[in-house]
This record gives C-alpha cells, sequence and structure tokens, in this order.
C-alpha cells in the first residue's frame, strides 16, 4: 500500500494531520498542492475536488481510494 497525503501548510485541518503522522506506523508522501500545482490537478482531476487534507490510498494492484476529512484521516491512519 502507499499513501499521499494532500495539504498545504495554512490549513488547520492539514496540521491535524500532518501532527498525527509521526504517530502512525506507515509512510506517507507530503503532496503540498500549493508548492506544485500538479498535485492539486491530479487530486480535482480524480476526485472533483480540490479540498484538503485528502489522503490517497493506493493497493499494490494500483486501484486508489481517496479519503477527505482530516480525523477521519488520522483514524484511519492510527489503525494500520
Amino acid at each position: 500500500m502507499k499513501y499521499s497525503l494532500y495539504y498545504y501548510d495554512m490549513c488547520p485541518f492539514c496540521q491535524m494531520v500532518l501532527r498525527s503522522l509521526p504517530a502512525v506506523k506507515v509512510d506517507v508522501e507530503k503532496r503540498n498542492v500549493l508548492q506544485n500545482p500538479a498535485f492539486r490537478k491530479q487530486q480535482q482531476q480524480a476526485t472533483g475536488r480540490t479540498t484538503v487534507p485528502c489522503l490517497l490510498i493506493e493497493n499494490d494492484q494500483g486501484e486508489e481510494q481517496w479519503m477527505f476529512e482530516s480525523m477521519d484521516i488520522i483514524r484511519y491512519l492510527q489503525s494500520l
């Protein structure tokens, strides 16, 4: 499984998720949508939304699942 967090620095909900990352047992790639517009475009094309934080979950077969809502993301990552 591969995990990527779409976020930007000034978003308080993103900050909640970012602060939780050191305690989780998986690696999460951080993708800042303001520093790299390609990340924002990828998220918008896949989900129709640009809302952050957003967690992209990719399984070994290349299937994608996108998760919004900071608390849902935190709970999910902590359950792994």
